[in-house]
């Protein structure tokens, strides 16, 4: 697994088709690497224990993180790019419909998250070419 922390190629088969928004990482909820840093790799499923698109946002922001399919979590999308969040919460793009990821461009262990969720991930889907 090779690890480019910032060096992101566009996964996505159709760019101009894919929808994405402003959102939130919570980094309280992203593990730190063997290096100190908290990176949250790019096409890493995240959601929320509300659902993202329609909560009131004047109310406080909604903040996301990893999204594991388990009970209590709304998907909300994927991240759009690699994203440092050691010194904090991030403003990050949040792709979330019409969402076509290319694996050979993802890192393994995102694929492997995204294989999980699989069918709880509505408008993202992987391509294995």
């Amino acid at each position: 697994m090779v690890q480019q922390y910032f060096a992101n190629s566009d996964p996505r088969v159709r760019p101009d088709l894919t929808v994405g928004l402003p959102g939130t990482i919570d980094s309280s909820t992203v593990s730190a690497n063997p290096s100190g840093k908290k990176v949250i790799l790019q096409g890493t499923p995240v959601g929320a224990t509300v659902d993202w698109l329609s909560a009131d946002q004047s109310k406080g922001t909604t903040k996301l993180s990893k999204f594991t399919g388990g009970g209590g979590q709304v998907f909300a999308g994927v991240i759009a790019a690699d994203t440092d969040v050691t010194a904090g919460d991030a403003d990050v793009t949040i792709w979330f419909d019409n969402v076509y990821l290319r694996q050979n461009r993802l890192d393994s262990t995102v694929v492997t998250d995204l294989q999980a969720v699989a069918g709880k991930t509505p408008g993202i889907k992987l391509i294995n070419r």
